[in-house]
């Protein structure tokens, strides 16, 4: 249970801290949500190490921190110390929680070095707040004026149209000059791209693709046999095309190789390049990377320590994260105690109910630890036997709480909802019926005429007996006739 600790929850109000908190590998930072969790408590975090500083949180920092604060004689405290001071709502003894410094007894070439790979804040450079940009950005535009004035008209040139903006302007004159030059040098001038959009709606046959790429119908390998050839320009019928029908022939090499022998040949398998291109486009989207199969639910956990174990598991791997329990769910973390439908569903499914200490000393010590010392089994009797059950279990885990019990009916105005609660019994091995006349037990409010030879019990008998693994008596859920 979290206590409340002094006044206004400033029991830390003396103390002044530096945190310096990072992942083993040196490349994740974790200061931020500590100092925040400091401040929440009432501490002053410093932004520096100076001889204000009483306590040090300190993990996996620089040894020049260390080394500082053992000098200035400030408390080297780990970051399980600010959980426990959370915890407790009071000042916890520091010398229960040293901080560990693995790097102290090694030489200085091979200490890690710290990179943190969190993204910064990124500000944009432009004239405005930057002087030497402004500096140079004036500079060409005086040498660009002063261009402007000693060429002559015909000469394109970079104009300013509005303030710090670059335009290139071209006389039209030069332009039909060097137009009408080439015209007279050269009688065969290259088609334009709207010449060639013309030819090829006159021309259907040849695609779009092909024309812009000036791709030629000649083979391109003498592998290929019976390959297409060119085309007669005064053919509409595109009789040198291979039509569908009559698929070129294939070596043996490239029946083994299958449609990879046309990517040699410059073709696809059906003589279009946009069908190949289009092909393997699609195989490229049909893959996908792997996830972590095994999924975590974080449940009455502060925003504050939600960020934190989202940076944790960000660099430990092995898990992804999930809104709900479902059938991937094997770790639910509980920030508060309180028996929330994660909870429940989690222990009907036999996951690892689990404290927020868990990441904690995970983080500490630089992987995933054994999570039996953080189990809740206290609060959460079933939590334990369910999680055995299930790895034990060598098919797919299926709960027998209430598999010897009646079927059950679950009323619509049910709190939980009534879907949840309907998931909680069939997962426990129970029995739900779609109407009341098939039912001996009620589980909820009903409004509808009540029969002696059913029991009527509140919704808390269901949570109850799954949080105790043990099916609680109806004398004491019974509900008023």
């Amino acid at each position: 249970m979290e206590a409340s600790g002094g006044v206004g929850g400033a029991f830390l109000k003396d103390v002044v801290a530096y945190v310096e908190v990072w992942s083993s590998k040196g490349t994740e930072n974790y200061s931020r949500t500590f100092a925040k969790q400091l401040e929440d408590m009432g501490a002053t975090v410093s932004k520096t190490l100076n001889k204000q500083v009483t306590h040090v949180i300190f993990k996996d920092g620089y040894q020049s921190t260390w080394d500082k604060a053992q000098k200035t004689g400030a408390k080297l405290v780990s970051v399980l110390w600010v959980e426990k001071c959370r915890m407790a709502g009071a000042l916890v003894d520091e010398s229960l929680f040293p901080a560990v410094n693995t790097d102290e007894h090694l030489p200085n070439l091979s200490r890690k070095k710290h990179k943190c790979m969190q993204p910064k804040d990124f500000i944009l450079k432009t004239p405005e707040n930057d002087k030497r940009l402004q500096k140079k950005f004036e500079k060409m535009a005086e040498e660009l004026q002063r261009q402007k004035a000693a060429l002559d008209d015909d000469v394109p040139v970079l104009l300013f149209e509005s303030p710090r903006s670059l335009v290139y302007s071209s006389p039209v004159n030069v332009m039909k000059r060097r137009l009408q030059d080439m015209k007279e040098k050269r009688e065969n001038l290259s088609p334009t791209s709207s010449q060639m959009l013309e030819q090829s709606q006159q021309n259907p046959c040849v695609s779009l693709f092909e024309t812009s790429l000036n791709i030629s119908h000649q083979p391109l390998s003498s592998g290929v046999k019976n390959g297409p050839g060119r085309p007669d320009p005064s053919d509409s019928s595109c009789t040198g095309l291979v039509r569908p029908q009559q698929k070129p022939k294939k070596s043996e090499k490239e029946e083994k190789a299958g449609g990879f022998a046309s990517v040699r040949s410059g073709v696809s398998p059906q003589g279009s390049v946009l069908q190949y291109i289009t092909g393997v486009d699609s195989q490229f989207k049909s893959c996908s990377f792997l996830q972590p199969t095994r999924t975590l639910v974080m449940t009455s956990m502060p925003s504050e320590k939600q960020t934190l174990i989202i940076q944790v598991v960000s660099t430990l791997k092995g898990f992804s994260f999930a809104p709900e329990v479902c059938e991937t769910t094997t770790h639910v973390l509980v920030g508060k105690s309180a028996r929330t439908l994660n909870v429940l569903m989690g222990i009907a499914r036999g996951c690892w109910i689990l404290s927020y200490e868990w990441v904690l000393l995970s983080l500490e010590l630089g992987h995933w630890i054994s999570e039996e010392p953080f189990e809740l089994s206290e609060t959460f009797p079933a939590a334990p036997i369910c999680r055995l059950e299930r790895h034990l279990s060598t098919q797919q885990y299926q709960g027998t709480l209430f598999a010897n019990q009646p079927k059950m009916f679950i009323a619509p105005a049910s709190s939980p909802p009534r879907a949840k609660l309907c998931e909680l019994v069939l997962l426990c091995g129970g029995q739900v019926s779609p109407a009341p006349q098939l039912a001996s037990l009620i589980i909820g409010p009903y409004k509808g005429k009540k029969k002696a030879r059913i029991q009527y019990l509140s919704e808390k008998w269901v949570l109850d007996s799954i949080t105790q693994h043990k099916i609680c008596d109806f004398n004491n859920y019974q509900l008023l006739q």
